[in-house]
């Protein structure tokens, strides 16, 4: 692939990619009403991973620990995480996801995944299954390149 061509390609990619995340986005966020974006993936990191420090958090999401502890306080406020001190070491902190945050979570799933999959539906089983495929190698190779 030429220069050129790869130019067209990345401004159809950023325009289309624009588009669709600005319309789904949106639904998404209205479909959580009682989380950010951001909320919603410290929550999942939390009911996959398990118990997690602020600082382990923050790298996971490529922020300052300061911005997840603000967030963090927001979910506390809800009762959907709780903060645990290392019974040692004061200064040690976790973050755990409660109860009610499983609760919440998996409703923001459920709604998420509805709002989602009303889009893929438009796609034949060819096209849904390339899509998937191209998002994973570009998933490996931003996370390759990370490294």
């Amino acid at each position: 692939m030429d220069q050129l061509d790869l130019d067209q390609a990345t401004e159809r990619l950023q325009i289309a990619f624009t588009t669709t995340m600005r319309k789904i986005g949106q639904e998404l966020a209205e479909s959580s009403t009682d989380m950010t974006g951001p909320q919603f993936y410290i929550l999942n990191m939390l009911a996959k991973k398990g118990p997690d420090s602020v600082s382990d958090l923050a790298d996971a999401m490529c922020v300052k620990p300061s911005a997840i502890t603000a967030m963090v306080d927001r979910l506390l406020k809800h009762g959907y995480v709780q903060r645990d001190r290392h019974e040692h070491d004061r200064r040690v902190v976790t973050i755990r996801l409660t109860e009610q945050g499983a609760t919440i979570l998996k409703q923001a799933k459920q709604k998420r995944k509805a709002v989602i999959e009303r889009y893929l539906r438009h796609l034949s089983p060819d096209e849904l299954e390339a899509l998937v495929q191209l998002f994973e190698k570009l998933a490996r190779i931003a996370t390759h390149e990370k490294e």
